[in-house]
């Protein structure tokens, strides 16, 4: 029944429109003219008018359309990026941690044992010293400034060429410390041996500091 209401309000507003406009003077005038055209061109008005009432009725739901189709192509954009960044989180979150820094004292005990297992006597080590990568001027280039990089220096005279593979090898396996320096001359003994200069960094990234809530 309420249909029917309003087919009928609908209708009677369509008459009440052409009434007023039956009334109208530029309406009656432009209709007198279209009149007085021949048949052909008045055909020929109706088709355009009817195009141009076609255009703008499909103008809107396809106005609608397009923009349906851009919020759709942005969502799924959306959609990509946070999928994307969720997996990224999910793998950082299942990735393998690296190993815990070095304290220096610990790094200077493990190299000084790298050294002794490799046979050394104790009047070859000629010094073996704490020193700070960083502060020394002589960083390494492709390692942030905010990394400390605190190591040891062992400084051994007089090894053979086995004892010098010996101890890198050893020293290049001492956790999370890097070899950064090695520097090698020929010894003060006869024979093929040699003074040797490692250098071992350990780098810790400082924890960041808690948000206050």
């Amino acid at each position: 029944m309420a249909l029917e209401e309003i087919k009928e309000k609908l209708f009677e507003g369509l008459q009440e429109a052409k009434s007023r406009l039956d009334e109208n003077d530029a309406y009656l005038k432009v209709k007198e003219k279209f009149e007085s055209l021949p048949s052909v061109v008045q055909k020929l008005v109706q088709v355009v008018i009817g195009l141009i009432v076609i255009y703008v009725l499909l103008l809107f739901p396809l106005s609608f359309y397009r923009t349906a189709e851009e919020n759709l192509a942005l969502f799924q954009e959306n959609r990509d990026l946070v999928l994307d960044l969720y997996r990224v989180k999910r793998k950082s979150v299942l990735a393998p941690q690296g190993a815990p820094p070095i304290d220096p004292s610990d790094l200077e005990g493990r190299a000084r044992s790298a050294v002794m297992n490799a046979r050394v006597q104790p009047e070859q080590i000629k010094m073996i010293s704490f020193f700070d990568n960083k502060a020394n001027g002589n960083p390494t280039p492709s390692i942030p400034n905010n990394i400390e990089q605190k190591g040891v220096e062992v400084r051994i005279a007089n090894l053979n060429l086995t004892q010098v593979v010996d101890i890198a090898h050893a020293m290049s396996n001492l956790g999370s410390a890097k070899m950064v320096g090695f520097e090698l001359k020929p010894g003060s003994a006869e024979g093929n041996y040699f003074d040797i200069v490692y250098k071992l960094v350990s780098f810790n990234i400082p924890q960041a500091p808690e948000r206050k809530k």
